[in-house]
């Protein structure tokens, strides 16, 4: 039924200077990417802004009922807490980014940029 062997599309001379794939170092902005258009930018834009105001405001509900009610503080809701508060900084620090290069249509803030948004998102645990 499965076969061992898996058909790669992917051919190589056995070398390791295959310039076909960009080095590490070098600007991501030079290599070719398939484009979007502008209805997918902003239908991706729409999606992510709307991911990011539910995600603020239930996640803002979910800390404010936890204050208010003080026999919602069981060990069990503090893990909830957590990941709670986690999203949030994941929509705060890392869907803003992501949400306002959908409305220009391209990646705004560079390498350095593009870095932090990999940090939040894998930091954040989402």
């Amino acid at each position: 039924m499965f076969s061992e062997e898996a058909n790669f599309s992917y051919t190589s001379n056995g070398t390791d200077d295959d310039d076909t794939l960009p080095a590490l170092d070098q600007d991501w902005s030079d290599t070719p990417a398939e484009k979007l258009s502008r209805t997918g930018h902003n239908v991706v834009a729409v999606i992510l802004g709307s991911i990011l105001v539910f995600g603020i405001l239930n996640n803002l509900i979910v800390l404010i009922l936890f204050c208010k009610f003080k026999t919602l503080r069981t060990p069990v809701n503090m893990l909830l807490l957590n990941i709670s508060v986690s999203d949030m900084l994941v929509c705060l620090f890392g869907t803003t980014l992501s949400f306002a290069a959908s409305i220009r249509g391209r990646w705004l803030v560079g390498r350095h940029g593009c870095m932090w948004y990999g940090f939040v998102n894998s930091c954040f645990g989402e």
